[in-house]
Formats: structure tokens, C-alpha cells, sequence
């Protein structure tokens, strides 16, 4: 058991590396294969000993080996965060499907997470295909009916508060990126989880702007992604849904 986390955690590190090159390129609109992975500063290709996850970084400390420009620190940190998450779900959960769809959703949200705080987008390019996997996941696992319905009414509920806003405001009070990412979350756990992580991020995203007002004195800007918060939200419902269903239930129904 203890050698598959390992394994798992391994693996996510290396695919954390391609997570910098999917955060760095997609928002630029350029290619996730071609040209090789290179320095964006002075253009030289990063030989394959200077790629290895998290090791190369500390070993050129934090710096180009040719031009000696800063490697920003979202790289290792991508790399770690996703060799610890992929780890903890195979601790977590047995090998098979469940297994396999929270690897991938965690990926697809934490580079999501990381373009939304860096450009304040949510690409087509990963929410399209992120609602079709969410979509062969759910019918694996038998509930595809469960994850249509929570595509479509995901998508449907952000466009009618996005609307409702408008009207109200004469302002855009969100981008049709998170109403794609609502609708993907319901795609891979189904319409049940959609008022829990409506709710959850719709808490979190106001508590955190609500100190970061207080603690930049009002300075803050207006424009808070609200990807990431969607992204927390829904990956503490993939974690413990099922058990606040089963609390809830004992909740309203003590003696049952």
C-alpha cells in the first residue's frame, strides 16, 4: 500500500510539470507540445536533466542554467501540490474508477485554480474536455443520468445568476468560464452536489475577500477569481459527500 502512494505521489510530480506547461501555454494560445520546454526569457531549451520535478529547481536555485532568470516559485509548487494530492487520494480511496476520476479532477482543477489567479480565465480548451471526462467517469461508475443533469443545471443556474446580475447592476458579476466549471463539477459528481458547492464556494469566496478588504484597508481589487473557490468547493464534496448525506440524514432523522 505503502509503495502505490509512493508510486502515486511519483507520478504527480511529473505530471505536475506538465501542469506548468498547461498553465503557462493555454492562456497564451500557444501549443502544449511543440516547441520543447524552454526558458521564456532567453529562449533556450531546458536540457532534460534540468526538468526533473522539484529536484532541478532546488539544484539551479530557482534560475535559468544558461541566462540566470528567475524560475518562478508556481513551479515547484505545482509539482509538489500535485504529487500530495494525487498521494493523499491514493491513501484515500481503493484503486479503481472513484480512484481515477479524483485524480483527474484534482489536476483539472488545481491548473484551472492556478490560470484563473494568474489571468482570471477559465480556457475552453480544459473546461470542455473536463465536462466530457466528468461525463464517461459518471457512466463507469453507473449515475450518467445524475451527472447530465448536474452538466446542465451547472451551467444553467451560474448563467441565470450571471443574468439576474447584469440586470440588477448594469455590471458582468461573472464569466461564462465558471458557469463551464459548475457545469463540469456536476458532470463528474452529478446535479447532488451542485447546492453544496454553490453554497461552500459562494462562503468561502466571501470570507476570503471579506479579510483581504479588511486587510489591504479596501485596496483590494474587485475582481476576485471565483475558479478556485468552485474548485475547493467541489473537491471537499468529491472527499466527504457521502458522509454529509449520511450526517444530514441522522441530522433530521435521529432515531431512524
Amino acid at each position: 500500500m505503502s509503495l502505490w502512494i509512493a508510486l502515486a505521489a511519483l507520478a504527480g510530480t511529473m505530471f505536475g510539470s506538465l501542469a506548468n506547461v498547461l498553465i503557462y501555454r493555454i492562456p497564451r494560445g500557444e501549443s502544449v507540445v511543440f516547441p520543447a520546454s524552454h526558458c521564456p526569457a532567453c529562449g533556450h531549451d531546458i536540457r532534460w536533466y534540468d526538468n526533473v520535478p522539484l529536484l532541478s529547481w532546488l539544484l539551479l536555485k530557482g534560475r535559468c542554467r544558461v541566462c540566470g532568470a528567475q524560475i518562478p516559485l508556481r513551479y515547484p509548487v505545482v509539482e509538489l501540490s500535485v504529487g500530495l494530492g494525487w498521494g493523499f487520494l491514493a491513501w484515500l480511496l481503493p484503486a479503481g474508477p472513484v480512484l481515477i476520476s479524483g485524480l483527474v479532477l484534482f489536476y483539472f482543477l488545481l491548473v484551472l485554480s492556478w490560470i484563473d489567479l494568474e489571468t482570471g480565465l477559465l480556457p475552453d480548451m480544459l473546461t470542455y474536455p473536463g465536462m466530457l471526462l466528468g461525463l464517461l467517469f459518471s457512466a463507469w461508475q453507473g449515475h450518467l443520468a445524475d451527472a447530465v443533469v448536474g452538466a446542465v443545471v451547472g451551467y444553467v443556474f451560474f448563467w441565470i445568476v450571471a443574468k439576474a446580475f447584469l440586470r440588477l447592476t448594469g455590471r458582468e458579476g461573472m464569466g461564462h468560464g465558471d458557469f463551464k466549471l459548475l457545469a463540469m463539477l456536476g458532470a463528474f459528481m452529478g446535479w447532488q452536489a451542485l447546492p453544496f458547492i454553490v453554497f461552500v464556494s459562494s462562503l468561502a469566496g466571501t470570507v476570503v475577500g471579506g479579510l483581504g478588504l479588511l486587510l489591504t484597508r479596501g485596496q483590494l481589487r474587485s475582481e476576485i477569481p471565483f475558479g478556485p473557490y468552485l474548485a475547493f468547493a467541489g473537491m471537499l464534496w468529491f472527499l466527504t459527500g457521502e458522509d454529509l448525506v449520511a450526517w444530514y440524514a441522522t441530522f433530521l432523522h435521529p432515531g431512524a
